[in-house]
């Protein structure tokens, strides 16, 4: 067995689906660079990596995990807003693809989907509050993805909010330092 293929074996054992340079350098044991560059440059030519973009890889054919993808393609991100009110079942109309908050705003599309990222104030995102971390990316709770939404998009229609915690909502309004978002809060649920 070749030292690649022992090498790809270990990354078919990981939870991960997205591996960035750093993983790899991580999963592989491997702190120098060359060998870390020419160990990726064979595994890409044998057929077991592809890149998704510059310094992000996957395994050829894997089921890629698009929110973990999304948390991939932008740093100090998490998945919020529409794609996370949808999950949750606060709006039902489907969003055909995966919204994040992160410090800057930007949109980006590849063969996996649409990724956006809107930006929320740095007050917001440095409190985990509402956040909860899986093993591979950052997901808002339904009360913050509400708080997210209403922060940026002002008080809009949502279709069931029975699943929602009033109470945690306004304590998460807060963060943002934002009096339209308390008001708006308050009214919604009647506080």
């Amino acid at each position: 067995m070749s030292n690649v293929t022992k090498r790809i074996l270990k990354l078919t054992s990981s939870p991960k689906t997205v591996f960035t340079v750093a993983d790899l350098a991580i999963f592989w044991e491997t702190e120098n660079k060359n060998v870390l560059r020419v160990t990726i440059s064979r595994a890409k030519s044998a057929g077991y990596l592809q890149s998704i973009q510059r310094g992000l890889y996957a395994l050829t054919n894997a089921n890629i995990d698009l929110f973990e993808l999304a948390g991939k393609l932008k740093k100090h991100s998490y998945i919020s807003f529409e794609t996370v009110l949808t999950q949750s079942g606060v709006i039902f109309q489907w969003h055909n693809e995966i919204i994040s908050a992160s410090d800057n705003g930007f949109e980006t599309e590849n063969s996996y989907g649409k990724f956006t990222y809107r930006k929320l104030p740095e007050s917001a995102l440095l409190d985990n509050i509402g956040i909860i971390n899986t093993e591979n990316y950052f997901i808002a709770s339904a009360e913050r993805a509400l708080c997210d939404k209403i922060y940026k998009d002002g008080l809009v229609y949502f279709d069931d909010l029975s699943g929602v915690d009033g109470k945690l909502a306004m304590k998460i309004s807060k963060i943002y330092h934002n009096k339209r978002l308390e008001k708006d809060i308050k009214k919604l649920f009647s506080l």
